[in-house]
């Protein structure tokens, strides 16, 4: 097996990090799968959503091709809130039940628990959140848990494009057994054909060769596999070149496992050879293989 740093990536993978501040504490998780096409879903706290467009931008220039779930959480390590008390007004509901109390002669005592509960008596001062101010922490959290997801994606990615080339190489074999098979083709239907005729006619007439030279020319003619063999082995060949190409290659590699299905089937109908379908069913076993692993290939 070669050794090529290939730009193949698979779309699975996973990435985290985390930054700290005085103030936060944020986790950055990120988690992507196969999927068509390019679909980030995100997950951050309410107070970081103005951040939402440029978290989303980080990702896209770094995932081309599959859905990737990210989750951002917030953790405050200080008291976002603080209570005012309305003393005044508490002063007053108190001076109110106990009055209360007196005029219609019963012995009841107020809590400070409930005068709390009473309206206007408590106001929660909430503190306002400027998210620019955790813009740099955010996004160095994003950057370094994308950069491991990418990091994780091209390891998983070496480990398919070593599989699939593996397989081509075992695949190209296969094609060339063809190859060599495939004169035989003719042959053997000549043999077949001469001997029914001379079954069924019993000697009782002479065997006119011309006419029996002539229906196998046109059966070589239809069970002709050079031209299926030569592209099969032209898309063998272009797989291998498109894998090493520097961009997400997926879609154009499950193309070609498609014009190599259409081959092969092309090979198996044409070829009426019982070697030669033996090795098609081992093709189409492998190139099914191949078919899924090109499906996790950004």
């Amino acid at each position: 097996m070669r050794q090529v740093d290939t730009m193949v990536h698979s779309m699975t993978g996973y990435g985290r990090a985390e930054r700290r501040s005085e103030r936060i504490h944020l986790i950055v998780e990120m988690r992507s799968v196969n999927h068509r096409f390019n679909e980030i879903s995100l997950r951050l706290p309410r107070e970081l959503g103005a951040l939402e467009d440029a978290v989303r931008r980080t990702i896209q220039s770094r995932v081309r091709r599959g859905r990737v779930d990210v989750f951002i959480t917030m953790k405050s390590d200080t008291v976002p809130a603080a209570l005012q008390v309305n003393w005044e007004l508490a002063r007053q509901y108190a001076e109110a039940a106990r009055r209360m109390s007196e005029m219609l002669g019963r012995q009841e005592e107020v809590s400070a628990y409930q005068i709390m509960g009473m309206p206007d008596v408590i106001h929660v001062n909430e503190e306002q959140m400027d998210p620019e101010m955790y813009r740099i922490p955010l996004m160095e959290a994003v950057e370094e848990a994308g950069d491991m997801l990418v990091s994780m994606r091209k390891i998983e990615g070496q480990a398919l494009y070593e599989d699939i080339f593996l397989r081509l190489k075992y695949m190209s074999q296969l094609v060339e057994n063809i190859k060599e098979l495939a004169p035989r083709v003719t042959e053997s239907y000549r043999e077949r054909i001469r001997a029914r005729i001379v079954e069924y006619i019993q000697e009782l007439v002479p065997l006119d060769e011309a006419r029996l030279l002539n229906e196998v020319a046109l059966f070589a003619e239809r069970a002709d596999i050079s031209e299926e063999i030569t592209r099969l082995a032209s898309h063998f060949s272009q797989f291998t070149q498109i894998m090493e190409e520097g961009e997400p290659v997926g879609r154009k590699l499950d193309f070609l496992v498609q014009e190599c299905h259409r081959e092969i089937n092309t090979i198996g109908s044409k070829a009426n050879y019982l070697e030669i379908s033996q090795k098609v069913v081992i093709l189409k076993a492998e190139l099914e293989k191949v078919k899924e692993q090109v499906q996790n290939i950004e």
